[in-house]
């Protein structure tokens, strides 16, 4: 693991499909691979909220991009970026493929991030620990297609049963780990733009000692490939991808505060420049805050939360998943 918390997996240039494991893989077999990513995951996201600097971000690698507020989020939600420098990933790419990671990602690496800190309240403007863990760690792709109105379809097309393993990082014990395969269609800006599919390697985790989760999304660019494969694999769609790591966790320090963070890099592809979309990133990726919360303060009235079929036909301003972070 290089400074700043670098390396291999949580990059751009993703997993290939053939690196994806075997369907039949067992719990122990599984489990250098969900090490390794939590060994990536834990100390990078760390650096844009350290738990010992009461989540002032690191100066030297996060430059904060302003704040802002919407009326669905009694929290403010702070802006981060993070560019990682091409002879970085270079120093991280490593092994065989070499070559082949530093033609897929031309350039450096653009992260977004965005911090809020909410009360731990079922009520009007913010969440409870339970909804957070509900809709994150068990129940992430099917949460972010009922709240982002520009999430047009969502399925798990791999599942393996990672029952039993545990890891320890970041001073905490890890377990209920899962792992899958999800595609998700995005719309970014039609009727000029076609939608965008993202196939990616999602994990989850929780600490066993603490209330914190993890959710790394690594993209798997060649999926369509892969007979499992159905949004990516349909006829003229445009695969595009992400890599993102959120953390979601209870402050220690005496609040009682529940603080969400998220950090992603995307390439959304096509006829869409990269420095176009790094640009835009900063102003989307806060909307996930409100849109999330108010579709949750919804679902607890029994109101159904105006999911992503009724967001888009509605005409709902194309704001990013909570994950993507591309927006049109």
């Amino acid at each position: 693991m290089s400074a700043g918390g670098l390396g291999p997996l949580i990059r751009l240039w993703g997993l290939r499909t053939e690196q994806l494991p075997a369907a039949t893989a067992t719990a122990d077999e599984l489990a250098p691979l969900l090490m390794a990513i939590l060994q990536e995951a834990v100390p990078f996201i760390d650096t844009a909220a350290p738990k010992d600097s009461a989540g002032t971000p690191d100066p030297q690698l996060w430059k904060r991009k302003g704040t802002h507020a919407h009326a669905d989020s009694a929290a403010k939600i702070e802006v981060l970026e993070r560019v990682v420098p091409a002879a970085d990933l270079e120093r991280v790419a490593g092994g065989d493929e070499k070559q082949q990671k530093k033609k897929m990602v031309a350039g450096a690496e653009t992260w977004c991030c965005r911090r809020s800190v909410h009360a731990d309240k079922a009520e009007k403007g913010t969440a409870a620990w339970p909804e957070f863990d509900r809709c994150f760690r068990l129940h992430h792709a099917e949460s972010e297609h009922a709240f982002t109105p520009a999430c047009l379809a969502a399925r798990a097309a791999l599942r393996w049963d990672c029952g039993g393993v545990e890891a320890r990082e970041g001073g905490l014990r890890w377990t209920d780990f899962s792992l899958v395969v999800e595609e998700m269609r995005h719309r970014i800006g039609k009727p000029v733009l076609k939608d965008r599919t993202f196939p990616v390697l999602q994990m989850a985790c929780r600490a066993a000692d603490a209330r914190e989760l993890v959710v790394v999304s690594i993209p798997v660019p060649d999926f369509a490939r892969s007979g499992a494969s159905a949004l990516a694999a349909e006829k003229g769609a445009q695969v595009a991808t992400y890599v993102s790591v959120e953390r979601i966790r209870k402050l220690d320090d005496g609040s009682g505060s529940i603080e969400w963070l998220m950090a992603t890099a995307s390439d959304a592809g096509g006829v869409l420049p990269a420095w176009v979309q790094n640009l835009a990133a900063p102003g989307v990726i806060w909307k996930d805050v409100p849109l999330f919360l108010g579709w949750i303060a919804k679902e607890r009235q029994g109101g159904g939360g105006g999911g992503a079929t009724d967001g888009a036909a509605n005409g709902g301003e194309a704001v990013p998943q909570a994950s993507t972070g591309v927006g049109g």
